[in-house]
């Protein structure tokens, strides 16, 4: 997503501003995704403080229930240890869960550098790896549902748009182009769109050589001209079960923060 300044952000920044590798705290940060929503953490305002002295680091994260689902709440905990522990002169990292049903047994887990089933002991089988895996599948086609729209949006038919390559999407600034001909350069409005598309293309190990389709489903298989409308349909299908959640998500944390504020106790 690129830099992400205080106010997008939402955490009180403690201290934070007392040392040089503040931005690269916040870009971490912003590089943590909620795995079922496949938005950055503060994006949706999931970091409420961050507290920094002599290179330990405190984050305190508020999720939209106190019933959040512990594997997911554990993974994004997780992923956020993980992330700063990275930065150069940031020595510990401890994370806090606020008013979750199982904040305990997570910040022990996570801080101690456990997994999710030694935090749960007898309770939790599961392994989280796999489960990152499917929403990072999840993600993708839902980033690819963006890109096939953006591309019929600006015009261009089945058969340009399974003819095309990695090497012919661009950004130009905060633009995204198409080239689909020596002198046919088309807008296909935010640049983000064919970032966000070609980031978890190659997180999941895709081919993203300059002339590899660009339209490939999730075994690297291209997709044909013929079976385009019904896989646009198909991941069109991920990316609006997806946004549903996190309209839901977001009304949730938009009424506990007003009820946090409506009792004194939210964040200043």
């Amino acid at each position: 997503m690129g830099h992400v300044s205080e106010r997008e952000a939402w955490p009180k920044l403690n201290r934070i501003r007392e040392i040089s590798n503040r931005d690269a705290i916040l870009e971490q940060l912003d590089r943590v995704l909620d795995p079922e929503l496949d938005r950055s953490i503060l994006e949706l305002g999931f970091v409420e403080s961050l507290d920094i002295e002599g290179g330990r680091l405190v984050v305190v994260l508020h999720f939209p229930t106190y019933f959040c689902a512990p594997n997911f709440a554990y993974m994004m905990a997780e992923d956020v240890r993980r992330a700063l522990l990275e930065i150069e002169g940031v020595e510990d990292v401890t994370v806090r869960i606020k008013d979750h049903a199982f904040s305990a047994a997570i910040e022990a887990g996570v801080n101690n550098g456990n997994s999710f089933a030694e935090a749960f002991p007898g309770e939790a089988f599961e392994n989280l790896e796999h489960l990152r895996d499917l929403f990072l599948r999840k993600g993708y086609l839902r980033r690819q549902a963006d890109l096939l729209r953006a591309l019929r949006n600006a015009g261009l038919s089945a058969v340009e748009i399974v003819a095309l390559r990695v090497q012919d999407v661009e950004c130009r600034g905060e633009v995204g182009l198409v080239r689909c001909g020596e002198n046919d350069v088309r807008d296909i409005g935010s640049a983000e769109v064919v970032q966000r598309y070609l980031q978890r293309r190659a997180d999941l190990g895709l081919d993203c050589s300059p002339t590899a389709p660009l339209i490939v489903n999730l075994r690297g298989d291209p997709v044909t001209s013929d079976e385009l409308e019904a896989y646009f349909v198909r991941v069109r299908t991920v990316q609006v079960s997806l946004e549903a959640n996190n309209s839901l998500c977001s009304a949730l944390l938009a009424q506990r923060r007003a009820a946090m504020l409506a009792s004194g106790t939210g964040v200043s």
